[in-house]
């Protein structure tokens, strides 16, 4: 589990595909990123396993062709810049929100510009997300936990608007985001499980 509040950016270093679509990345995460192996790291919001044997230098990750059909690892290139977040402890606090790094989908960036020391930011999500997300609730864009400014419901989506302080803007991937770039979306998991909990329940016949 993971608190949504982005620890630092590693830069890409090398991917290499294997079979049946998967890929390995290699990610450079800067000096002092203590980690053990098969730890879970939130990778833009994709929680992956490291693979590595080392507790210093380059993180390793398999990732499967289920994660790069689902999310926006497969717009990965060599030198990208992600996002990184290790696992939280049961003692952190919990500065962001509840994000698993299980993604719901990808969104698209509509909108970027300078507001005084601010950044503005529109994200569209696909229209079948925009159920969970209501205006100053939580979600999880590239796995950075952001407040949702204003919301609104379009014919083929729904349109996020934030307003990103200059430390999340700088110490963040977002500062290389681009017009129509594809974001990972985790919309808030109590929304999701409350829906579940109101479906209607029918007993199951034993055949």
């Amino acid at each position: 589990m993971f608190t949504g509040l982005v620890e630092r950016t590693g830069r890409i270093t090398a991917i290499t595909s294997g079979d049946k679509g998967t890929w390995t990345l290699a990610v450079d995460p800067g000096l002092d990123f203590a980690r053990e192996h098969g730890a879970s790291i939130a990778v833009n919001g994709v929680c992956l396993t490291e693979i590595g044997q080392s507790l210093e230098g380059g993180l390793t990750f398999q990732v499967s062709h289920e994660t790069l059909a689902k999310t926006s690892l497969g717009d990965l290139t060599k030198d990208s810049q992600v996002n990184l977040e290790r696992a939280m402890r049961a003692t952190d606090r919990l500065g962001g929100h509840i994000v698993l790094g299980h993604v719901d989908g990808t969104g698209v960036v509509k909108t970027i510009r300078q507001e005084s020391n601010f950044v503005y930011i529109e994200v569209l999500i696909p229209e079948a997300l925009a159920k969970y997300v209501v205006s100053k609730g939580s979600i999880a864009i590239d796995g950075t936990s952001l407040t949702i400014n204003q919301l609104q419901d379009l014919a083929g989506g729904c349109l996020l608007s934030f307003m990103l302080v200059p430390v999340t803007w700088t110490t963040t991937a977002f500062a290389k985001l681009q017009i129509n770039a594809r974001v990972n979306i985790e919309v808030d998991m109590i929304a999701k499980h409350l829906e579940r909990l109101t479906l209607p329940w029918k007993k199951l016949q034993t055949p």
